[in-house]
């Protein structure tokens, strides 16, 4: 009968990992890997956001050194607004200038000539867009999100 040493087994079992150890690491990496692309994602919508107030912000401004002494808004405009250099000249006609890639556009209310429209198109993300619309709330009009659009309205 052939004897085993203890000492030559025990030697044998720690050259490697075992299956489940391997397998416990690769999940916690896998939760890891998961939580960190949420906060990317997050981090990234909020820049959106971000950028878009600044945006509108900017717009804001604009259209109080374009306003009219009449007070009406007839013939507002990106363009208009970018040819008296109260928006950014290379904001041009509004096209693809907004943080998802979308348009941006700056028109009179239909129902008041003392009120203006700022429109976002093509916003991909529904909360980024309704996250928008719950911030302009009270700051505006009327302030809403549906579909991929952005719509808020200011008084003059």
């Amino acid at each position: 009968m052939k004897r085993i040493s203890v000492s030559k087994f025990n030697r044998r079992r720690r050259q490697g990992f075992t299956f489940i150890e391997v397998l416990a690491v690769l999940s916690i990496i896998a939760v890891a890997t998961v939580g960190l692309m949420m906060m990317r994602d997050w981090a990234v919508g909020n820049s959106r956001v971000a950028e878009a107030k600044a945006q509108l912000a900017t717009i804001q401004s604009g259209v109080r050194l374009w306003r009219p002494r009449s007070g009406i808004y007839t013939g507002i405009s990106v363009t208009a607004l970018t040819d008296i250099a109260a928006l950014p000249t290379n904001w041009s006609t509004g096209e693809r200038m907004n943080p998802w890639g979308g348009d941006i556009s700056v028109t009179v209310d239909g129902a008041d000539n003392s009120r203006y429209t700022v429109r976002y198109t093509g916003i991909m993300y529904s909360e980024e867009g309704a996250r928008l619309a719950h911030d302009f709330a009270e700051l505006a009009v009327v302030a809403s999100f549906s579909d991929d659009t952005f719509t808020v309205t200011f008084q003059g």
